[in-house]
């Protein structure tokens, strides 16, 4: 059981003069911070969910791991982004164990594909002395020797995309579990006894929700139980659970399954015969369907001729003849009575293959979106649901004891009903904590008024322009943020040679790798889309402006989104006011919240999107936004440029 040191409370802890203001480095004591450790504290007591949107300089970490720890209860901690799991793990957590309770257990949980399979890697390096082995071979022994986690984060040296991880990872398809002779050394075996043990566990949203959703796989579940869930960066929930409740099978899933079976029954031939009939009807049946690059909706899908059909019912020949196969080389590997335990993944990927199938053409199903995409050889067909509330209150809110979300955005037009009814969260206490920051002194947000709507003529240049002379002011040190990338790379092509700055685009670079280069030139500027609106911290003179090419409204035509709209208009509501709005919101409130990250930044926000000012709807997103000083004149934000020219 773990303890805190000399019976310390949490006023002590978080007071003016408190541990935290002593014994933290240029700490100053926020009221905001309190208010929330307070609230969490009172949620886990009293057994009810919490919602705190906390903005940035809140210190939201700290306010809810250290109140969570004062019961003894298991708490898991989940965040979108890797880099705040890193902050808990690496920064957080040694000075919560160094001043507040000295024998913490914390587990750091990442999904299976991160770790090393052992049995993979004894099969597939080369059969030579470790010391003579060929690179990266060589690397990947000496390491095996010294680490404890057998996590990849660990090998500076590999790319993201370095393939020979692909064949070694610990991915759940091609695990035999307790068959598996190297079981008792596996790193995810070992991970699974940490957690077991551990008062924390720390994971990101992407883990938590795929076990939620495989809590009967013994494979691929590997949380245990909990009491206390802390949903950070809960803004992103629906979205994730949304994904991991679903199912998803391509061509590119069925191929790879076929070779590992060839691997597996390589000395017996006779056994492959029935995959020569699985990989023919596969092969037909994902050429069924339309070739256009992009997401389109399966059950919905708009043809050529204006004409709407199911493709399901289209195509549902060739997966009958799919299906069939799939079953007979199924029920023919279960006959088998001495199959290699390297069978057993196998079996268990014929069978989900075949329920993910099942799922996709259930054409009587109305609560599910089905909808596929092509992208280069690949076809994906996917089943989503079309709300996770329910599902969230079935596997979710009624075993935690307490759940908590937080976020810097959650609410729109300052109450949280709308990220409530999308969750399905009933009755939560709500606190929404004072701003840490002086906004009307801090920065200025520009929204021109006579200006072209996004669908003109004219609003490219205008938009090119006004970047142009805000990058004058700035001199530079900016984000431009677009909402699609054919936007951003027209804007990079026209800028590049009229800006007298260095310009840079999202995907040139990796995004950590393309940030620290942000960071470290003087006058950058850089293009970017969706991944940079959030999870992206650049403090002080590096970042003075931040610039948004037009409110980021979701594209309606999006499968998923398509769905959630209709969804609504069928129960009679407004969907842009009740889902398309307040998504927006959310969205634009990320974004701007790039700028402002501490108490000395300054800086200019601009949407330059007029509909802000000429659309009922702006209102709405205006008084959603932090208070600062707003302006349509672009001679008053060079004032305020040079005003602050000392401090940005």
């Amino acid at each position: 059981m773990r303890s805190i040191k000399d019976g310390i409370t949490l006023e002590q802890i978080f007071k003016p003069g408190g541990i935290l203001e002593s014994q933290l480095p240029n700490y100053e004591h926020r009221p905001s911070q309190q208010v929330m450790a307070e609230a969490v504290l009172d949620a886990i007591a009293n057994r009810h969910p919490l919602c705190v949107e906390a903005g940035t300089g809140t210190g939201k970490t700290l306010a809810y791991l250290i109140p969570s720890l004062f019961c003894n209860q298991r708490v898991i901690v989940s965040t979108a982004t890797k880099n705040l799991q890193d902050q808990i793990f690496f920064k957080d957590i040694p000075f919560i164990r160094q001043h507040l309770f000295p024998n913490l257990s914390v587990t750091y949980m990442k999904g299976r594909q991160n770790y090393l399979c052992l049995k993979k890697f004894h099969e597939q390096q080369p059969q030579t002395e470790p010391h003579e082995a060929p690179e990266p071979w060589g690397s990947l022994s000496r390491w095996i020797q010294e680490t404890e986690t057998g996590d990849r984060s660990e090998l500076s040296w590999m790319r993201d995309d370095d393939s020979l991880w692909r064949n070694l990872d610990a991915r759940s398809d091609t695990c035999a579990g307790h068959k598996c002779s190297f079981y008792d050394q596996c790193y995810v075996t070992r991970m699974r006894q940490r957690a077991l043990e551990a008062d924390l566990i720390v994971v990101n949203h992407a883990l938590f929700f795929a076990n939620l959703a495989l809590e009967s796989d013994e494979i691929g579940h590997v949380l245990p139980g909990f009491s206390v869930l802390i949903l950070d960066e809960a803004h992103e929930v629906e979205d994730i659970a949304a994904n991991h409740f679903g199912k998803q099978i391509s061509n590119y899933q069925v191929e790879e399954f076929c070779r590992n079976f060839r691997k597996v029954f390589s000395d017996s031939p006779e056994s492959t015969h029935p995959l020569d009939q699985v990989q023919a009807s596969s092969t037909a049946f994902f050429n069924s369907f339309p070739g256009l690059r992009g997401r389109y909706s399966l059950n919905l899908y708009q043809q050529p001729d204006g004409t709407t059909v199911d493709l399901r019912a289209e195509v549902l020949d060739s997966f009958q003849r799919l299906r069939q196969s799939l079953s007979g080389l199924y029920h023919s590997m279960e006959q088998q009575t001495d199959r290699p335990a390297e069978a057993d993944p196998l079996i268990r990927n014929l069978d989900q293959m075949r329920v993910t199938l099942d799922a996709i053409f259930d054409l009587e199903n109305s609560e599910n979106v089905y909808w596929f995409e092509n992208r280069a050889r690949g076809v994906f067909l996917h089943v989503n649901p079309i709300e996770i509330a329910p599902i969230l209150q079935q596997k979710l809110f009624s075993r935690a004891d307490t759940t908590i979300f937080t976020s810097a955005t959650l609410t729109t037009h300052n109450n949280f009903e709308y990220f409530k009814e999308r969750l399905g969260i009933q009755e939560p206490k709500e606190v929404i904590t004072p701003s840490e920051f002086n906004y009307l002194e801090q920065t200025m947000l520009y929204i021109p008024g006579s200006f072209p709507e996004p669908r003109s003529d004219h609003y490219l240049p205008r938009v090119i322009h006004d970047i142009q002379e805000i990058l004058g002011m700035t001199q530079g040190y900016a984000f431009l943020l677009f909402t699609s990338f054919s936007q951003m790379n027209r804007v990079y092509e026209a800028l590049r040679e009229e800006i007298p700055f260095p310009l840079f685009r999202q995907g040139e670079l990796p995004k950590n790798q393309l940030l620290e280069t942000f960071r470290d030139t003087p006058h950058a500027v850089l293009c970017a889309t969706s991944s940079f609106w959030q999870g992206v911290d650049v403090q002080g003179d590096a970042l003075r402006a931040v610039i948004i090419d037009k409110l980021p409204f979701l594209v309606p035509t999006e499968p998923l989104v398509a769905a959630r709209i209709n969804w609504l208009e069928k129960e009679g509501a407004n969907s842009f006011l009740r889902y398309s709005v307040p998504k927006a919101i959310i969205t634009l409130k990320q974004g701007l919240g790039r700028l402002i990250r501490s108490r000395r930044d300054r800086g200019v926000l601009a949407v330059l999107d007029s509909r802000l000012r000429t659309r009922s709807y702006g209102k709405l997103f205006i008084e959603s936004l932090p208070k600062c000083v707003i302006t349509d004149n672009i001679d008053a934000l060079r004032d305020f440029c040079r005003k602050n020219a000392s401090k940005i």
